[in-house]
């Protein structure tokens, strides 16, 4: 890890970028840190002197146009016949919501005037989610939020996603 962050720091443009994938993936998925349970971002430290320069160019990299997502991942249910308790494929979802926005801020403040559920904002990273719905404790599972992250996030749906979802969403009424 010490050579893999060294590697970084005599690079922090293409660290800013990783750093930038990173989060735009965690924003998108709580769970998809590349460390474990440790993020990237959360390896450099800015009161350190030598990764100044990466966490500034991360920074520079957030400053791109961004965007609200729809995120349905992960229901994680077995398909035909099977014990819906256990385990099984993900179905996983996300779409971008209407055109890009200026900024980070931005994308916060139509965020937080769209949803109703409370929008939660990470003090460090500052990621903004708000929950339709939350992963309950059993299986299958549901989860559901809305989020912001750079606009540059494709849609992402896999093939019958939309029946498989409402037929997912109904097993958990």
């Amino acid at each position: 890890m010490d050579a893999h962050l060294d590697l970084m720091r005599a690079h922090p443009d293409i660290a800013g970028r990783v750093l930038r994938l990173e989060y735009t993936s965690v924003s998108l998925n709580p769970q998809a840190r590349l460390f474990g349970r440790r993020s990237l971002l959360e390896q450099f430290d800015p009161g350190r002197a030598a990764d100044r320069p990466v966490l500034a160019a991360f920074k520079e990299k957030l400053a791109c146009p961004w965007a609200l997502y729809h995120v349905s991942p992960d229901p994680a249910r077995r398909e035909g016949g099977a014990d819906p308790a256990q385990a099984g494929d993900a179905l996983g979802g996300a779409s971008r919501r209407g055109p890009g926005i200026h900024s980070r801020p931005e994308a916060a403040e139509r965020l937080g005037a769209a949803r109703r559920p409370p929008v939660e904002v990470d003090a460090r990273s500052g990621r903004v989610r708000a929950w339709i719905q939350q992963r309950g404790p059993e299986l299958p599972t549901v989860e559901e939020l809305m989020v912001t992250a750079p606009f540059h996030v494709r849609d992402k749906k896999v093939p019958h996603f939309e029946r498989k979802w409402a037929a997912h969403r109904g097993s958990r009424s």
